[in-house]
């Protein structure tokens, strides 16, 4: 291995492309999905939320914020590739010698980093403004469930973005990620309101998962060994797709060369 593309190169292409990523992005990329979008579900569901309501008002903030980062994974991390692609410059990435799999992690945390922030300065503004401020029982706790949750999205992201990368449809299927899980998604509807035969599909959710466990670490409950298992092993198998869509479309380029065609 040379110099070249040694663990230093790397160090410094993942530094420069997550800043090049934070730079190029349009600021309304960042702030519609990370303050318009989580503001505005979160202002709408704790206004509606009744005096007999199963959602208590911390539910609702997180079960919003984490919502808010699930829709970040699909428009924002999931579109990286894509629109790499519509630019031209997704081959002058898979011609670099520190790959495209160091190019893609970078924006991909640069962009899910800068989401997640906002996201939370938004949700914890909109609490002082309603009356309902977010209050942590458990910070530690928290923080390592909040750094898991982020962990999570960012492999959703990532592997997402290839898949977006594989077929022309990128779009449409992105549209049929966001809204279904509004209400499947185990994230602001709670899971026993749902059908019998629906209940076992927020299992499959990572970030359903990652909810329980960072509701608990705010209203000081026990965790539960479960939820930390699953949530682990979702975001274990999310990691293990991404790694064979990254080898498909590595496969597209290299080798079939019909890449560009998707």
């Amino acid at each position: 291995m040379t110099s070249g593309s040694g663990p230093r190169a790397h160090l410094s292409v993942l530094r420069h492309t997550m800043v090049f990523q934070l730079r190029q992005q349009h600021i309304l990329s960042a702030v519609i999905p990370g303050c318009v979008v989580p503001a505005a579900l979160c202002l709408a569901t704790l206004l509606a939320r009744g005096p007999h309501s199963l959602l208590t008002a911390r539910q609702i903030e997180l079960g919003c914020g984490v919502l808010a980062l699930w829709s970040c994974a699909i428009w924002q991390t999931g579109l990286i590739l894509r629109e790499e692609l519509a630019q031209g410059t997704l081959p002058g990435i898979l011609t670099r010698r520190t790959g495209l799999g160091t190019v893609l992690f970078g924006k991909t945390l640069g962009t899910a980093l800068r989401c997640a922030l906002l996201i939370a300065v938004t949700i914890g503004c909109v609490g002082l403004l309603t009356g309902e401020p977010l209050r942590i029982a458990d910070p530690a706790l928290f923080v390592l469930a909040a750094l898991a949750t982020f962990g999570s999205a960012l492999v959703l992201g990532a592997l997402l973005s290839c898949l977006f990368l594989l077929t022309p449809a990128a779009m449409r299927i992105a549209e049929a990620l966001v809204y279904p899980m509004s209400l499947l998604g185990g994230m602001i509807v709670p899971i026993r309101l749902l059908p019998g035969w629906l209940r076992h599909v927020p299992d499959v959710i990572s970030l359903r998962w990652a909810t329980e466990v960072l509701t608990a670490a705010a209203e000081g409950r026990a965790q539960s060994a479960a939820a930390w298992l699953c949530l682990c092993a979702t975001t274990g198998g999310y990691a293990l797709l991404a790694r064979w869509a990254f080898r498909t479309v590595l496969h597209r380029a290299r080798e079939r060369g019909t890449l560009a065609l998707s």
